[in-house]
């Protein structure tokens, strides 16, 4: 692989990182406005977030390992004999784990809650407090998996 198209490729490597765990960062902060919020069926701006619908900027997050695999083949291939790659996949891994299975049935159901013409804050509350602790788990992960990459131990 060319040395422009590799740097071409960790660039949007990094970028889908940064865009979609950003997104995934940002829904956690919002789930935490959302539980604090005294009324937030009334606070337009959890509304607006929470409008019914899929976060598309957090999904970019499954472009990380198919980029990082594209990178890991079509570069130096030494590199997929040693431990680093593949831990940080295996943090991914984990991560989206949490992401479908916890944050983003969390979000849906903080979504409907607010959607409705009675809002369920209740539910809402709910639905933000088990969002926020996932986001939690899902950026300690990624706080581990940005140091593997970056230290790349043996």
């Amino acid at each position: 692989m060319s040395a422009p198209l590799y740097d071409v490729l960790v660039v949007l490597h990094v970028v889908s990182a940064i865009v979609g765990f950003g997104a995934i960062a940002v829904s956690g902060l919002e789930a935490s406005s959302g539980r604090r919020s005294p009324d937030p069926a009334a606070d337009e701006s959890l509304v607006a977030y929470f409008r019914p619908g899929t976060s598309w900027p957090a999904r970019s997050v499954f472009l990380v390992p198919v980029l990082g695999l594209i990178l890991l083949f079509g570069g130096d291939r030494s590199d997929a004999s040693r431990s680093w790659p593949w831990i940080g996949l295996a943090l991914w891994v984990a991560a989206m784990g949490l992401a479908t299975g916890i944050c983003w049935p969390s979000e849906h159901r903080a979504q409907e809650a607010l959607a409705t013409d009675v809002p369920d804050v209740a539910r809402f509350r709910q639905a933000c407090c088990r969002l926020e602790r996932g986001v939690v788990l899902i950026e300690v992960l990624v706080v581990a998996a940005v140091a593997v990459m970056i230290l790349q131990p043996a």
